[in-house]
């Protein structure tokens, strides 16, 4: 096996994706214990897959693809691996028969069981003695990500996050890679709560875009099957305490469609299907929104593939109706790397879209200035001028992202009053529309917008995106 066989829903805190190189070539695992010297055992040892991923009942010790001891795959989701293939690894089908297939497949999920003592999901993350000091004569990110993760697996996340907040106020490695390390101290968290979805969530905050919550979801799916992958879905975010706001329920279907992705190596159609079986309309749309932004930018450096050299909208125009409105929401995370950031070329690709989702498509492009230029007002609105006509759907969607970074109006505010007259209306909405998620009752809504801005009409148009009646 190579690694990445099951690259989908692996890793440590802090692991990265690296360079992919053959593991076959009869490297065999060194273990002589009766259930490695089983079929499966035997199997494993002699297709290389010891030296490729951790095994401890095979005495493996590979660190190219996954930990299996940490991922606890399921015997289906082993041999639908060896068989498909994906994400570098080859199909074995042509190597293996299906009654091979399925010993080693039985092998690997029955010797998971056993080193987690039957499969406790809070193994998906690993502790070890990595501090911010140790790091900092490297400032390596993947080092920072682990110390975090460190923190919060051992005093919980509000000291991880006290710590990461003040460290990110100031340029350099930690404020440069805050997303994938808030995303490290949700996976430290979720081992602190003994994998307690609703605990680990109420917890914490949505520190750099919310990648504490996304944290959690990419490891909450360690050890379960494939058939229950619907019903957990369901069971992860319908915890009381996350619904109190939409802010927060949003942040957790979103990283279901993360989680979803990176469980399935990747798989995108098993994804969305995933997604369809959530509990309501709202849940599995937004839940979609996760699963495209994980396509797009892999959490671990994986190349989807469900991505087109020369087609940049994909999968867009090709998936059913009902998942093209996140999917144009984020293939702007997409266009902009291919094309080296040129705005104007991302402008005019966007034009190429679908007919009636180019705004969309532009909206994407908005959220995606706000990020470039950490929520610079001035940049942001020179970017937004390359959509030409539609520059107010980048300002409105630059606007709702500068909300939902900062958790509060403060930077967005002087994006909508220095944007041209024009659109300052259209832009406040934007506001309102996040600032509306972080309150269920109607009166908290309205007096985030109130304390937002004394202007009467930027009152209004924030009502309005906050879906206040009545004004």
């Amino acid at each position: 096996m190579r690694g990445g066989a099951f690259l989908g829903a692996a890793v440590l805190a802090g692991a990265t994706v690296v360079a992919l190189t053959a593991c076959g070539g009869g490297s065999k695992g060194s273990s002589s214990s009766s259930a490695a010297d089983s079929a499966g055992g035997k199997i494993f040892a002699s297709a290389g897959c010891a030296g490729c991923h951790t095994l401890s009942e095979a005495k493996a010790k590979g660190t190219i693809g996954p930990n299996l001891d940490q991922l606890k795959p399921d015997a289906q989701r082993v041999a639908h691996q060896v068989r498909q293939g994906g994400v570098g690894m080859p199909s074995f089908s042509g190597k293996l028969n299906a009654g091979q297939i399925q010993q080693v497949a039985q092998f690997v999920a029955d010797a998971t069981r056993k080193a987690t003592g039957g499969g406790s999901v809070a193994a998906g993350f690993k502790p070890d003695d990595t501090t911010i000091d140790s790091c900092q004569s490297t400032n390596d990110f993947h080092c920072y990500e682990q110390a975090f993760a460190n923190i919060a697996y051992k005093s919980g996340p509000k000291k991880a996050l006290d710590l990461f907040d003040q460290k990110i106020k100031t340029p350099g490695p930690i404020e440069s890679d805050c997303h994938r390390i808030a995303h490290a101290i949700g996976a430290g968290s979720l081992t602190y709560f003994h994998n307690n979805v609703g605990q680990a969530f109420v917890a914490g905050r949505p520190s750099c875009t919310s990648g504490y919550y996304h944290g959690i979801l990419e490891r909450a799916f360690l050890g379960i099957s494939q058939s229950d992958l619907g019903a957990a879905s369901r069971r992860f975010c319908a915890d009381p305490v996350i619904r109190k706001s939409e802010f927060i329920a949003y942040q957790c279907v979103h990283g279901l469609g993360h989680g979803l992705m990176i469980y399935t190596g990747y798989d995108l159609p098993l994804s969305l299907h995933t997604c369809d079986k959530l509990s309501t309309e709202w849940d599995a749309i937004s839940c979609t929104g996760g699963v495209f932004m994980e396509n797009y930018q892999s959490s671990y450096g994986v190349k989807s593939k469900w991505l087109k050299a020369n087609d940049l909208l994909y999968p867009c125009d090709a998936v059913g109706q009902r998942y093209k409105y996140y999917c144009y929401d984020m293939v702007t995370a997409r266009i902009l790397p291919a094309t080296n950031y040129n705005w104007a070329k991302a402008a005019k690709i966007c034009q190429r879209s679908d007919k009636g989702w180019v705004k969309i498509c532009i909206q994407s492009m908005g959220r995606d200035a706000s990020g470039f230029t950490r929520l610079d007002p001035v940049r942001i609105l020179d970017i937004c001028k390359t959509a030409k006509s539609m520059m107010n759907e980048c300002v409105y969607s630059a606007a709702k992202d500068m909300v939902y970074t900062d958790v509060s109006p403060r930077r967005a505010k002087t994006l909508c009053n220095t944007a041209p007259a024009g659109m300052r209306g259209y832009c406040w909405e934007g506001i309102g529309n996040i600032l509306g998620s972080f309150d269920r009752e109607t009166a908290g809504r309205k007096k985030r917008c109130d304390d937002a801005t004394i202007v009467k009409a930027h009152r209004v148009s924030c009502y309005r995106g906050a879906h206040i009646e009545g004004f």
